[in-house]
């Protein structure tokens, strides 16, 4: 191909990407309202960390919460794929979390190969339902194949997650190397911003480019 049709198939090929939607942004409600500081990535961690402490036994009976919380883990754990702003986070720390995910899965039923935003989706429809006496609404959120057995037995087993050992590591280690991310100003190209997002900054080519989530 000579120069100028490689310039404009280039071109074409960046007015296309150009007219691509933005990934979507986090639900609304993946952490309750007036808990965190407004940064749905972060505030997801902590509020993940926070509901397994203790192998998640405060969970037990609590099916809304282990719908939010294991949300929160689905989501948490895909942001740290996807999101550059957590680039810094080891891969230790990755593999850790994929384990919890794992570990989550299984105690729920949710099948292995799910996406994790329809897997979000799900439980957080079935944690919205919940607490207006909407049995019907939870059990519709939790369809088969994507929960096994589906529908209310699905909804039953959020009351009886049980112990999860492998989220309560995962999520203390993922939450203190945030704060040691902090402490050490070490968010290396990947600044949290005052939105929520996130801010890369190309260090040394005197400029920067927003990316949200």
């Amino acid at each position: 191909m000579k120069a100028g049709g490689l310039l404009l198939a280039l071109a074409l090929a960046g007015c296309a990407e150009l007219r691509q939607a933005p990934p979507a942004g986090p639900p609304v409600d993946l952490v309750q309202a007036g808990q965190g500081r407004g940064d749905q990535g972060r505030d997801a961690i902590t509020a993940a960390a926070a509901a397994f402490a203790d192998r998640g036994r405060g969970l037990a009976g609590q099916p809304e919460a282990a719908a939010r919380a294991v949300a929160q883990l689905e989501f948490a754990t895909e942001e740290l794929r996807r999101n550059p702003r957590f680039a810094p986070i080891p891969d230790g720390v990755r593999r850790e979390m994929l384990l919890a995910r794992t570990e989550a899965r299984d105690a729920l039923g949710i099948a292995e190969a799910a996406p994790s935003e329809q897997v979000v989706g799900a439980l957080l429809a079935a944690a919205r339902a919940l607490p207006a006496g909407m049995a019907a609404a939870a059990a519709r959120a939790r369809p088969a194949p994507l929960f096994r057995p589906g529908g209310e037995r699905s909804v039953a087993r959020l009351a009886e997650i049980g112990p999860l050992p492998q989220a309560s590591i995962a999520t203390a280690l993922l939450g203190r190397q945030l704060e040691r991310l902090d402490a050490e100003s070490s968010w290396v190209g990947a600044l949290p911003d005052e939105t929520g997002g996130s801010r890369i900054t190309t260090f040394g080519l005197g400029g920067n480019q927003g990316l949200g989530y």
